[in-house]
């Protein structure tokens, strides 16, 4: 069971679609997850924290570290010099305290201030830069809230975005593209036998996790032709779990590349071609 609090989830899901749907104006940052080798240690098989969770963390560490900016601090710091004669106006603009502590404070994280920090150093916000913010968020990784804040995030993320199969999609073909471009180098020898080939990873058996939760996920229907698989209906009716982004075209096993489709949509409609998926879901109730 997730425990979702929600706060700023969806913020964080438009960031992560806004980077997966406009890739190419951040190459520079994707780099850094998936660019020079890395893509192969981010491969596993049917991980339960899978590839898209790792994506997602990523991605709010990038953010939290921006919020952290100087031109931020700078800003919050100009602020504080404008109203530090209005204690009332402080006590709610509250410029000294960072977006990761209204965080870990919104999730019931107890953890240091950041005025506690300087205090602690004899300083005050309004003289502080930005590398007591980093020193900052270094204390709070030490200390595990972090992970824990950004892993707890991250889960709240994926609950909402693994509903979306064509960013599903999105993030899969990226992957894949990742993959493709890396396997013409040298793979590292520990990680070889998870290939049948350069760049294409050996069919593993989907998890019965896995199957469940697209199972409900997609409904229990073929998500290209809509024909019920629950068993209810017509007991012909097979349900197979299919690669989104097809294995043979870099596909990873991971969660985030299954979708449920029927028996003929995945021999005769999917096969081993283009990644292909739907954007039809069945609705809670009929309009």
């Amino acid at each position: 069971m997730l425990e979702a609090k929600f706060y700023d989830t969806y913020y964080f899901c438009n960031v992560v679609k806004s980077v997966l749907y406009h890739s190419e104006s951040y190459l520079g940052v994707l780099n850094d997850f998936y660019g020079d080798g890395r893509i192969y240690y981010r491969l596993s098989t049917f991980n339960k924290y899978s590839i898209l969770h790792e994506f997602i963390e990523f991605i709010i560490h990038d953010v939290y570290y921006d919020q952290s900016s100087e031109a931020a601090l700078e800003k919050k710091q100009k602020i504080q010099e404008n109203y530090q004669d209005i204690p009332i106006a402080l006590s709610l603009l509250r410029p000294s305290t960072l977006p990761i502590e209204l965080a870990l404070k919104h999730h019931n994280m107890p953890h240091q201030s950041f005025e506690d920090f300087l205090d602690k150093q004899s300083k005050k916000f309004i003289e502080c830069n930005i590398d007591d913010i980093y020193e900052f968020i270094h204390k709070l990784r030490e200390t595990g809230v972090f992970h824990e804040l950004v892993e707890h995030i991250s889960k709240e993320v994926f609950h909402v975005l693994f509903q979306n199969r064509d960013l599903m999609k999105n993030f899969n073909t990226l992957m894949a593209n990742a993959l493709e471009y890396e396997s013409k180098q040298e793979r590292p020898s520990e990680i070889k036998k998870i290939f049948s080939r350069t760049g294409v990873l050996k069919r593993a058996a989907i998890p019965q996790w896995a199957r469940r939760a697209v199972f409900f996920r997609d409904r229990g229907r073929c998500v290209l032709c809509n024909k019920d698989l629950s068993g209810q209906i017509n007991l012909e009716n097979k349900e197979n779990y299919d690669h989104i982004v097809p294995l043979a075209k870099h596909g990873l096993n991971d969660i985030s590349n299954i979708q449920l489709l029927c028996k003929e949509c995945n021999q005769h409609e999917k096969r081993a071609g283009e990644a292909v998926t739907s954007d039809n879901y069945q609705s809670w109730y009929t309009y």
